[in-house]
């Protein structure tokens, strides 16, 4: 009897945990919600001549920067077991539609710019140029760590099954939305772009072309892979530890991008901005390495043990999340470059092209994870996981 009434007593202070954690993410969600609706109505005060407007486009980029400061902290936050509930599905939900009003605001804001070129001065136009850039990389990286955060639930959720239908609803509708916002965020650059002109070169080419020979070389290692009801678990678990490495990388080069672009400007080469293309073409090759095991898998599974099948399909979620990361940081890298170019004019066609690229292929990763993620909710609930 004693031992009973321990085992209650642990189960509830274990279900008031999980209960107290979930309830702390829904409130870090809705504090977020709060922050991006005071940017964007900061961004909607933004108005009139550009002399007037670059004050409040300077403020507005101090609060797009502590958004993106808190979504990341949040994000990284996260651990597994989680347990969500649909409050905070929804909260998520919000979170991906602000991202598009924010989008928004700044393509508008460009637009205004724009239409004052010819009356406004040199200094102003490109403060208010600058501000404009920083805004819409911010807003991408917000969109991007939802996104993660989106995928963070579905891989470390301990309840699959019970919230399947409402789980990926979330990524669906965020995945629509992260669409929308980079296709907003493009359109913004692409406009800035037009109306600056300076000169000036360098290049972080080496850099990119690495990770691009070695991205190129994990895509044709996994799809050699042959997958079978014995080694199915091994092989995946494996082929997710190299994607997380390669992931790691990516994050390596960008940490050192961030750190260079805080002390000064980048100047950007023709070659670094093509090797950067490269680089985020290679997602194009590890997405079809993915579609070939979910191909596999799906030919297995009714021959292969439910502890192999799950494990393997655990393998699959996180490795479907890390290339989505990866392709995120991948454009957060050509943003950035774009934001903090010392010689936009020089190299403008270039950057459109580098900023088109990126994000076609981007969007075609996340559109291979959320496949994916899809498929393996619903085996893992045919199959009662």
């Amino acid at each position: 009897m004693k031992y009973r009434k321990s085992t209650f007593v642990l189960f509830g202070l274990l279900s008031l945990a999980a209960s107290s954690a979930r309830a702390d993410l829904t409130s870090d969600l809705v504090g977020i919600e709060d922050q991006a609706a005071t940017l964007r109505t900061t961004l909607a005060a933004v108005d009139g001549p550009v002399a007037g407007m670059c004050g409040g486009l300077v403020g507005a980029t101090q609060l797009s920067r502590d958004l993106v400061n808190e979504v990341t902290r949040v994000d990284e936050a996260l651990a597994a077991p989680l347990t969500v509930d649909g409050a905070t599905l929804d909260a998520v939900e919000r979170l991906s539609l602000a991202t598009v009003d924010l989008a928004n605001e700044a393509a508008r804001l460009t637009g205004d710019v724009s239409a004052q070129q010819t009356a406004a001065g040199g200094m102003d136009m490109a403060t208010a140029i600058s501000a404009v850039l920083q805004l819409s990389s911010d807003i991408g990286v917000m969109a991007d760590r939802i996104g993660e955060m989106s995928d963070k639930i579905l891989v470390m959720s301990d309840d699959i099954g019970a919230m399947a239908d409402r789980i990926l609803v979330t990524q669906e509708v965020q995945s629509d939305n992260l669409v929308v916002t980079q296709q907003s965020v493009l359109a913004t650059q692409t406009n800035a772009l037009a109306l600056v002109s300076v000169v000036e070169d360098a290049t972080y080419g080496l850099s990119f072309a690495t990770l691009a020979a070695d991205g190129e070389a994990l895509a044709t290692a996994l799809s050699s892979t042959t997958l079978s009801p014995w080694n199915m678990a091994t092989k995946l678990s494996a082929a997710a530890t190299d994607v997380r490495a390669l992931t790691q990388d990516v994050e390596s080069l960008r940490a050192v991008l961030l750190g260079d672009t805080a002390q000064s400007t980048v100047a950007s080469s023709a070659t670094a901005l093509t090797q950067l293309t490269d680089l985020s073409a290679m997602l194009a090759g590890l997405s079809t390495a993915v579609d070939g095991y979910v191909v596999a898998i799906s030919g297995l599974q009714a021959i292969t043990s439910s502890p192999t099948l799950l494990a393997s399909l655990k393998s699959m979620l996180q490795l479907s999340a890390d290339i989505g990361l990866m392709a995120n940081r991948i454009l957060e890298m050509a943003d950035q470059i774009l934001a903090m170019s010392g010689n936009i004019g020089l190299q403008a066609d270039q950057l459109v092209l580098t900023q088109e690229s990126a994000s076609l292929s981007v969007a075609s990763a996340q559109a291979t994870v959320l496949a994916v993620q899809e498929w393996a909710v619903a085996l893992i609930v045919a199959r009662s996981l």
